[in-house]
């Protein structure tokens, strides 16, 4: 495979490459100043971009409002930037799909390193609708269930203002299993972060649609299968908390119609174990999610952590899986298939993520694998102590390669595709 830039360079403005090139900051976008250049965020396709300081520098030019004449020397990578969805130019460049590392510019060591979390997971309860074969969080929750109250919602709210983090994940447990915690969690995130929603989309979703738009928010829907049998084996109802008959299959398509119909931006993501780990299924799976307007794909290996170091029989893969999804990619790239694909591979970096609990404690999986670490944040000089804890117990290399899709090459810059336009609640 040749390897050159990570992003297509200027085709496809619309306006000839002699033509004036004007731009601005995209609305709804991120940014964070890092010793390499930056990190851009895009909400509406819920992906991260390193951008070297060139890129970097030429970003800094533009503004939200009103665009900005771009210069001949920052046309390129410009153009580059509006692709990925940093940026919007006049005349109009579209939006083209992503495969690879996320990475704009020369960056000669792979993915940089980082000093500050990229992103937070907040748990709204810890209460879930599901039983998932491989839940990476049933440790986090079954102890929690009993005592939980209305007041944890308050320091967990409390523990994501002190993050540093540029997005901030609403996840659980279900969100929709507690929606006036999601919704209040919703709110203050969207403060100093970019918001996403995590759902099975078991529950009343069409009633956190108000406040996902009023928030920018993104939304990404759990789903495991093209097949509802094989998706509902893996991820099966709680008897307890749903009626019997419940689908997860049927309640994250459901999810999914609404979200693209109601114009907010959504993913799908995969947990890839043995059970359905093969090529076939997993393209067809793609092929679904692209009839039903999804842009944005997550894959991330199964972690032998919570139910699945319990019971890691039929459901770990390892390397191999990474193998087949790298395959994977590559077949939609050649293909020019107009979804963005992201692949983790947490199962060699288990404590790369950082979780918020229920009742508001840093929780950080074990680099063996072996529970999670439970650590308070106390109220004075909240997050220095934040900081200091995420350097010393978060995997800072996994944690940036997780988010910048580190797991995958880089992809030449005339494989790309053309991503359909969607109008973004705002």
């Amino acid at each position: 495979m040749l390897v050159t830039e990570s992003l297509p360079t200027a085709a496809g403005t619309g306006g000839g490459i002699d033509a004036p090139l004007r731009a601005r900051l995209a609305a709804t976008i991120r940014l964070r100043t890092e010793s390499f250049g930056s990190i851009a965020y895009v909400p509406e396709r819920d992906h991260f971009y390193a951008l070297d300081r060139e890129y970097g520098s030429a970003l800094q030019r533009l503004a939200t409002g009103e665009a900005r004449p771009v210069r001949p020397a920052h046309r390129e990578m410009v153009t580059a930037m509006a692709e990925a969805g940093i940026c919007e130019t006049e005349p109009p460049t579209p939006q083209r799909a992503f495969y690879g590392r996320s990475l704009l510019g020369a960056f000669p060591g792979g993915i940089p390193s980082i000093k500050a979390p990229m992103v937070v997971n907040c748990f709204t309860t810890a209460q879930c609708p599901l039983r998932c074969t491989y839940c990476h969080a049933d440790d986090l929750m079954k102890s929690y269930r009993e005592d939980e109250n209305s007041d944890w919602i308050d320091e967990v709210i409390r523990v994501a203002a002190a993050t540093p983090a540029m997005v901030g994940v609403v996840t659980g447990g279900e969100p929709l299993a507690s929606p006036g915690n999601a919704k209040r969690l919703l709110t203050a995130l969207a403060r100093d972060k970019a918001v996403v929603l995590d759902t099975s989309g078991v529950g009343d979703f069409g009633s956190l649609v108000p406040a996902l738009r009023h928030n920018n928010a993104h939304v990404r829907f759990s789903l495991d299968s093209a097949h509802p049998s094989i998706n509902d084996r893996l991820r099966p109802i709680n008897r307890r908390q749903v009626p019997l008959g419940t689908s997860s299959f049927r309640k994250a398509i459901e999810g999914v119609r609404l979200a693209v119909s109601e114009g907010v931006a959504c993913s799908v993501q995969t947990v890839v174990t043995a059970r359905n780990s093969d090529s076939a299924s997993l393209t067809e799976l793609r092929d679904m999610l692209l009839e039903a307007g999804v842009r944005t794909w997550a894959l991330h290996i199964v972690v032998p952590a919570g139910k699945a170091a319990q019971r890691p029989k039929g459901l770990l893969i390892g390397d191999d899986g990474v193998a087949t999804l790298t395959r994977l990619v590559a077949d939609t790239a050649s293909q020019r298939l107009p979804i963005d694909i992201r692949v983790t591979s947490t199962h060699r970096q288990p404590n790369s993520t950082l979780l918020i609990s229920a009742k508001g404690e840093l929780a950080i999986q074990r680099r063996d694998g072996a529970g999670k670490k439970i650590l308070r944040v106390g109220r004075v000089m909240a997050r220095r102590r934040l900081l200091r804890q995420f350097r010393r117990h978060v995997d800072t290399a996994g944690h940036a390669s997780r988010y910048l899709n580190g797991t995958l090459d880089l992809y030449p810059k005339y494989v790309t595709a053309g991503l359909p336009a969607i109008t973004v609640a705002v």
